[in-house]
């Protein structure tokens, strides 16, 4: 109830500000919102002593202790409530999980098996593994995450699998909501994604969107098709700035090149996306049945093979190389 009551309190601040034709407020800068509002979790204003000093008589006159008591119609209320001071300052914001009256499930929940948490991109198990029929996918609201050319596509780079498309954006460039959806994750990952974003939407896919350089969203917040949801850039395991954009179901990956594409930003089937699970199920025990040799001192490639039972020629078909290829100590060679 106390973080309904927060909820509707910051509604009505927010609803009578308007009404009462206020000065515009002068935008505030991104850092400044990041900053003022970094750590303001819903726990922390339990404990806000509710007194009258400074507050506005139009609103006063509204408060009894800590609750804002208004009459307002659900579908006036804003979907993002942001509280700011008259020196600018950000107490809190929020955008909650549910507007009241709406159901406290996502729409995917069922297909998710009630799994809803921050602690892993792929917390699923083997719930892929039990599907047995292809998945037909609606792709009804798209929008693209950023426009721009493709500098790696999905696939494997020598040794790892690249889960994912790298679209070029300029650090600071919006990155948008691919469909409607909310958001499950807000992390940092140092080694890999940087600033990253994962998000599970409406239809039942799930997207990845890594290397940003800021966050403009909550966890747990509902967000539509084409919000802005960071802004591009180069952190994490990074080169060059550009966007780390994902498809998932049910935690497998799959090439967002065969959803959109990129060249015109568009859908390439604008009604629904076709999970094809068996080929998926297939091309996924390829990748598992892969077998790496790390190159160690005084390893040729003859000696390679030999040790695998394999021949030069398939050592290099496998890895794209020459039989002249000088091997680096360290370096991964595909056996099989």
């Amino acid at each position: 109830m106390r973080r309904l009551a927060l909820f509707l309190m910051i509604a009505s601040a927010t609803c009578f500000a308007m009404a009462q034709d206020l000065p515009a407020r002068p935008d505030t800068p991104l850092d400044s919102l990041a900053a003022d509002s970094e750590g303001d979790e819903l726990e922390e204003m339990d404990d806000i002593d509710m007194n009258m000093s400074g507050i506005p008589e139009w609103l006063t006159s509204h408060l009894s202790n800590d609750t804002l008591y208004i009459a307002c119609d659900r579908d006036a209320l804003p979907r993002k409530l942001v509280v700011h001071t008259n020196d600018g300052d950000v107490l809190f914001r929020m955008a909650p999980l549910f507007i009241p009256g709406d159901s406290a499930a996502h729409p995917a929940d069922s297909v998710y098996r009630h799994i809803w948490t921050d602690d892993k991109v792929n917390p699923y198990g083997t719930l892929f593994d039990s599907l047995k029929q292809d998945v037909h996918i609606s792709m009804a609201g798209f929008r693209l995450p950023a426009p721009g050319y493709v500098t790696s596509p999905f696939g494997w780079r020598r040794y790892r699998m690249h889960k994912g498309t790298d679209i070029k954006v300029q650090v600071g460039d919006s990155i948008r909501a691919a469909w409607d959806g909310q958001i499950r994750i807000v992390g940092w990952d140092p080694r890999g994604y940087g600033y990253f974003l994962v998000m599970r939407h409406d239809n039942g896919l799930e997207t990845i969107y890594g290397h940003l350089s800021r966050l403009l969203v909550d966890q747990d917040e509902r967000v539509r098709a084409g919000d802005v949801i960071g802004l591009g850039g180069n952190t994490g395991r990074s080169t060059g700035s550009h966007l780390h954009f994902e498809i998932r179901y049910l935690g497998e990956a799959f090439d967002p090149a065969t959803v959109i594409n990129f060249e015109t930003g568009q859908l390439r089937n604008p009604d629904e996306y076709v999970i094809q699970i068996k080929a998926m199920k297939q091309v996924r025990a390829q990748q598992a049945a892969m077998k790496w040799h790390k190159v160690r001192p005084g390893d040729t490639l003859s000696g390679i093979a030999r040790k695998y039972g394999t021949t030069v020629g398939k050592l290099c078909r496998l890895n794209k190389m020459k039989e002249t290829k000088v091997l680096q100590i360290g370096q991964k060679i595909r056996v099989k």
